[in-house]
């Protein structure tokens, strides 16, 4: 997950919508299918066993001794035997991955230079991947192996000989596992944030020589005036930077590499520079909603495709009025101190011819009263592959050609009644065109705390491991240790594949289903082609809808953990939302409750002697 996902209320989230179900009808649709199969399943293997009738009397019994056994769990018993998994987890060395995340991390420094063009990027990608990705891992290993291991070597009679409850079996060695994931997780994050802050920090001199002196004459007296300095600091890391000083002698140097230093001038005449300022940000976004102009200045469905597989963003064309209109709730709070109305754009180019592409393409924005026939004049300015940041005004020059018409007030003039607010970004060039998505304008609110941002961040891996940890235990409750871990690994890696699922589920795949797709290989036809219109083409579209509604309803009652995943927001320098992290803790929930029930049964059902 990261700035190019959309992200919607709780409410929105949670209840069904016209285009999404919500998220508890999925749950409860989820988990309504699950006790219907897993009922169903028990059923038809206790009858393999003893006959129709007596399954069904144990599948009753079962299902109805489950309820009282949850009722007596001992808080007692639990913790008792989550520190027996925890000792059994340290015992067999599960902390080996914590020592091999160290030795990787101090001697990464050799590898990672602080020279590159993103080294704020680099520097986090790394750390948080790298961790994430050992940690899980690690998490299987610790997970699937011990239980039926326990089973094989019958030590399991130890526990069951005494009055332990299946339930209190199975919280406790997931409670067990979680502790040690846990310990190791704020282990790995300490030491990572030292690392990150040491391979950051550097700094730069000034050599008092190369320093220029800007000066002014006094109209009345004549005299020359000091009024600041100018100069460039040292090139360290891969970089320098040129700076400005006033007449106080405080000033910051030019914006490189994602960060600036302040320099102060002493008494002496020497020069002072700080460490990297603004390099590790958090920024708080305020986001609108996008609706396009087509070229023709008509409302457009979406942008142009100019032929990307990733349809995220939609373009406009440039030189004609073609548009990206952006709607924002308006209001005071949203100017900074100055008064100015902090803007980024994180526009695409597309180029149908190069020439210049160096100087990137020429564009404007203005600003448009959603109801009344008002706006801005337009501003002009240049988008290149990279965040520009925009300090816009509140006075805005007005479009009307009488040169005595008054500035507008983006407050009072250009916003309705209702808050809102229109954004208009045109591209100027002909041939050329911008690429405009949902997430890729925004105002900046302000600028969050990076070290609560990072912790977040290590939240939602701690919502991963749990996730991992639960999948694996359930998994060995039923098979061996080797195929336990193949499950886990191959659950863990539709994760983070689940959104091309999704989309295949959704029928935003061409080609159709896979009655559709084995005749088109059969009659060599590729995916943008009709078939036939033959008698076969409805029932070959029945089958295919049938496979795309039972898929939808395995995609949802699998794990995705690309909703769990916000590396990428701390990696861009941005804020993750408190509404994401209420929707992962309610996401983990919703699974935690169903593999834990589902992992009861079957440790309760499954025969221990023989």
């Amino acid at each position: 997950m990261g700035i190019e996902n959309d992200i919607f209320s709780l409410n929105d989230w949670l209840l069904p919508g016209a285009d999404h179900l919500g998220g508890l009808v999925v749950f409860c649709s989820a988990l309504a299918i699950l006790a219907v199969a897993g009922a169903l399943m028990g059923f038809i293997v206790s009858s393999i066993r003893n006959g129709p009738f007596e399954a069904f009397y144990a599948v009753g019994r079962t299902a109805v001794e489950a309820v009282p056994e949850l009722l007596s769990i001992s808080p007692r018993r639990v913790g008792a035997m989550t520190w027996l998994a925890f000792q059994e987890a340290i015992r067999k060395r599960a902390l080996v991955a914590f020592a091999l995340f160290m030795v990787v991390l101090l001697f990464s420094g050799w590898y990672i230079t602080p020279t590159s063009e993103s080294p704020v990027r680099l520097y986090l990608s790394f750390v948080l991947t790298f961790q994430n990705w050992l940690l899980l891992l690690m998490c299987i290993l610790i997970s699937v192996f011990s239980l039926p291991a326990d089973i094989q070597n019958k030590t399991i009679y130890t526990i069951y000989t005494k009055p332990v409850l299946h339930w209190e079996i199975f919280l406790g060695r997931l409670f067990g596992y979680i502790g040690v994931g846990s310990i190791m997780l704020v282990a790995m994050g300490l030491f990572s944030y030292v690392f990150l802050y040491r391979g950051l920090d550097h700094t730069h001199q000034v050599d008092p020589q190369t320093v220029t002196e800007l000066t002014t004459v006094d109209e009345t007296t004549g005299d020359k005036q000091v009024i600041g300095w100018e100069g460039e600091t040292t090139y360290n890391v891969g970089h320098s930077h040129p700076f400005t000083i006033d007449a106080e002698g405080d000033g910051v140097t030019a914006r490189e590499r994602q960060h600036t230093h302040e320099v102060t001038r002493n008494e002496d005449g020497t020069f002072t520079v700080s460490g990297p300022k603004e390099m590790l940000q958090a920024r708080v976004r305020h986001l609108g909603t996008i609706r396009f102009l087509d070229r023709g200045g008509e409302p457009a469905k979406k942008g142009i495709n100019v032929g990307n597989e990733w349809d995220y963003y939609g373009h406009i064309e440039g030189g004609t009025l073609s548009a990206a209109v952006f709607t924002f709730d308006m209001s005071e709070d949203l100017l900074n101190e100055e008064g100015e109305l902090p803007l980024e754009f994180n526009l695409r180019v597309f180029r149908t011819y190069k020439g210049d592409i160096v100087s990137g393409i020429r564009g404007s924005y203005y600003f448009k009263h959603p109801d009344l026939d008002i706006r801005s004049r337009a501003v002009p300015f240049t988008a290149k592959e990279e965040a520009d940041d925009i300090l816009v005004s509140r006075s805005q020059e007005n479009s009307d050609i009488d040169p005595t018409a008054p500035n507008l007030d983006l407050i009072k003039d250009l916003t309705n009644a209702d808050g809102k607010l229109e954004l208009v970004i045109q591209c100027s060039e002909r041939g050329q065109y911008y690429g405009v998505a949902q997430n890729s304008v925004f105002i900046l609110k302000s600028n969050g705390s990076f070290f609560w941002n990072f912790v977040k961040a290590y939240i939602s891996m701690w919502f991963q491991m749990i996730m991992v940890i639960t999948f694996g235990l359930v998994f060995s409750t039923f098979l061996n240790g080797p195929v336990a871990a193949l499950a886990s690994l191959i659950a863990l890696g539709y994760g983070y594949f689940a959104e091309s699922v999704r989309q295949l589920a959704n029928g935003e795949w061409f080609g159709g289903g896979p009655v559709e797709s084995s005749i088109r290989l059969f009659n060599q036809k590729n995916v943008m082609v009709d078939l036939d219109d033959g008698a076969y083409v409805p029932i070959v579209k029945f089958i295919d809808s049938r496979f795309f509604d039972a898929l939808r309803v395995m995609v949802n009652m699998l794990p995705d953990y690309t909703q769990l995943d916000t590396h990428r927001f701390v990696v861009d320098g941005y804020n993750i939302p408190g509404v994401v992290m209420i929707q992962q803790l309610l996401i983990v929930f919703a699974f935690f409750v169903c593999l834990v029930t589902t992992g009861y049964f079957f440790l309760k059902t499954r025969e221990i002697a023989g």
